[in-house]
């Protein structure tokens, strides 16, 4: 019997042993809690902390294990993390602070920025497990100055980043070592957004995610083809798992074009990109006139952030390398910050907006239109009354410069928080302020990324037409909005547009003395003023313009409305 137990209790100890070596998958210990700045405390003591959660199955042996915040690297002590467990991870001196609110583990040293970093975790072998990138934008404004954690919303999905990340809403500043405050079912069903390829070097390509991507799957599982030459290796850059970097088995050449195409690309989530296809030739010097300024926000909307734009006027592709954006002082460049010190290619007559948030740029001026972002460090400080903006090389050349002013905007608009200027003209320089428009209302007030509201039309006469001549409002999908599209010979016109039925009654006011651009389109989803779909018809859809010159214009369009 002695033997009989003996050898049971030892059969025990090596499944024991073998499930703690296991649970080091990607994403089984993710970090489910951060506490980077604790002071001013609100009921938690004043220590800097981070939460790990096993979301596996099976004990995991945390010996040896490996944290690295930045650039500081801390081991894991001996101990155990048990399915469904919370631990708290902070520093070995910190422990009696914190050993009544759950199980702690104490490290050499923990040091979390108060305003952004890194965290990764890797196990024994080196092996990445989680990390996390976090700023101060991820806390609510009116608590991003100390005493509250940020707690992942949805321990289930962890591959999805910020989005998944919200101030603590306990009352006490934190949840340590216990289930989060914050508790959100998120989805990520959307495949993965390419926002552009690097030329590192003739012979490697960076290709840019806007979220984790799939490590096997991005190395191993998609197919990428790059024209005329095979790819050597693929390697994913870790640990934002954003950057796949290409090594090609012979140099590109200077001058020509390579059309590269992805094709079955997934992300952390699983969501798979089926196709898309760029073109990518090796950078080269820009000349005067070939980058210019387009777009700015020096004014932005309640919890927005300014942006600069700039455009490609050239047929060159164009690294942005050590280009920077300035301000001036006096009149004379003062302050001035590097877009990136990375090969960020801008191709051939491409827009780049530029900003510090673009999530928060693009939640302020959502559209439907593919567009083109780059966010930065950081940009000079714009006032909002004037100011001014310059563009400089990699040379420090002065490429371009726009002074800016607050009265530029259309005399109509009463108050220009939240809307840019536009350039009218490429070819025509920055300096004259004729060529500067606002973005058009009817555009959300401004187009970081695309092509700008106010552009000049070639076009004698304003020209409104509506597609289809026939569409049934059934939300669908297809052909379930009038899309009343427009083409303008002047900038800064408003539009006034109501629907009548066919006995002459005004159905709907669909827009109101609303600032359009020269060039786009407002649609009628086929419901009257309440909202109710209206009956099978033909209605009159008539169009009053006017300008701040005193110009009037009626147009008068025709549409059939089929309630389905």
């Amino acid at each position: 019997m002695v033997i009989n137990f003996f050898k049971v209790f030892l059969i025990f100890v090596l499944i024991l042993h073998k499930s703690l070596c296991l649970g080091q998958n990607y994403n089984d210990i993710i970090i489910s809690e951060i506490m980077a700045d604790p002071t001013p405390g609100i009921a938690l003591p004043d220590v800097e902390y981070i939460e790990l959660y096993n979301r596996s199955d099976k004990p995991v042996q945390l010996k040896n294990w490996i944290l690295v915040v930045g650039t500081r690297i801390s081991t894991f002590p001996d101990s155990i993390i048990l399915p469904g467990m919370f631990i708290i991870v902070c520093s070995q001196a910190s422990y009696n602070s914190m050993k009544n609110y759950g199980k702690v583990v104490g490290i050499n040293a923990l040091s979390l920025p108060n305003e952004a970093a890194i965290i990764s975790l890797f196990s024994p072998s080196k092996k990445i497990i989680f990390s996390i990138s976090y700023n101060l934008k991820l806390w609510v404004s009116d608590k991003n100055s100390g005493g509250y954690s940020i707690e992942m919303s949805d321990l289930k999905n962890p591959c999805i980043e910020n989005d998944n990340w919200k101030t603590s809403e306990d009352s006490s500043g934190g949840t340590p070592g216990k289930e989060n405050s914050v508790k959100e079912n998120k989805r990520d069903n959307s495949p993965p957004e390419i926002e552009r390829i690097d030329v590192i070097s003739p012979t490697e390509l960076r290709i840019i995610a806007a979220e984790k991507l799939d490590s096997v799957n991005a190395v191993s599982g998609a197919l990428i083809e790059v024209e005329g030459r095979v790819i050597l290796n693929k390697k994913l850059e870790l640990p934002t798992f954003r950057n796949l970097v290409l090594k090609l088995s012979s140099p590109l050449v200077s001058g020509k074009n390579y059309a590269v195409s992805l094709r079955n690309l997934a992300d952390c989530s699983g969501n798979i990109l089926r196709k898309i296809d760029f073109n990518i030739e090796l950078p080269i010097k820009a000349d005067s006139g070939d980058i210019v300024l387009n777009e700015i926000l020096f004014n932005p909307p309640a919890n927005g952030v300014d942006f600069v734009e700039i455009y490609n006027n050239s047929g060159r592709f164009v690294s942005l390398n050590n280009w920077s954006i300035g301000n001036t002082k006096n009149g004379l460049p003062d302050i001035f910050r590097i877009i990136t010190t990375e090969n960020v290619i801008l191709a051939p007559y491409n827009y780049l907006a530029l900003s510090t948030d673009v999530r928060q740029t693009k939640d302020s001026y959502p559209t439907d239109k593919v567009r083109n972002f780059l966010q930065v460090d950081a940009l000079p400080s714009f006032a909002n009354a004037s100011g001014s903006v310059i563009l400089r090389n990699d040379s420090n050349t002065i490429f371009d410069r726009f002074d800016y002013s607050e009265t530029m905007h259309d005399p109509l608009i009463s108050n220009p928080k939240g809307v840019s200027l536009e350039k009218e003209n490429f070819l025509i320089s920055s300096q004259i302020p004729q060529n500067w428009h606002s973005a058009a209302s009817a555009t959300g007030n401004a187009t970081p990324g695309y092509a700008n509201s106010q552009i000049e039309q070639k076009t004698d006469e304003p020209i409104f037409t509506v597609e289809p001549e026939a569409f049934v409002a059934n939300n669908n999908g297809l052909d379930d909005f009038a899309k009343i599209k427009y083409q303008l010979q002047v900038t800064g016109t408003y539009v006034t547009i109501r629907i009548y039925d066919i006995a002459g009654r005004l159905i709907k006011n669909l827009i109101r003395n609303q600032l359009i651009g020269t060039y786009g389109e407002i649609s009628w989803d086929g419901t009257n003023e309440n909202g109710i779909t209206v009956d099978t018809g033909y209605y009159l859809i008539l169009i009053d313009t006017f300008d701040a010159n005193g110009q009037t214009n009626q147009f008068k369009l025709k549409v059939v409305a089929v309630k389905k």
